[in-house]
């Protein structure tokens, strides 16, 4: 079964992005039981204040993930 799930959220960073450098996605999902997943999706990386500057800062978001799937 194909099932797409669109996800809404907004990241702030602690200061303005001029470039994203380096960008990096992962996750911990489990279910947990037939028709449902629990975990986060795990969002880092670094990136410039301006396009110009040779300063990387580092950046990380946790993004909480709960899916019911349907029973077929």
């Amino acid at each position: 079964m194909k099932k797409i799930i669109t996800f809404d959220k907004s990241l702030e960073f602690k200061s303005m992005v001029g470039e994203i450098t380096s960008i990096s996605l992962e996750h911990n999902l489990k279910f947990i039981d037939q028709s449902n997943i629990e975990g986060k999706f795990l969002v880092s990386g670094s990136y410039k204040l301006t396009e110009a500057s040779q300063i990387e800062d580092k950046f990380s978001f946790d993004i909480p993930v709960e899916i019911s799937l349907p029973e077929t």
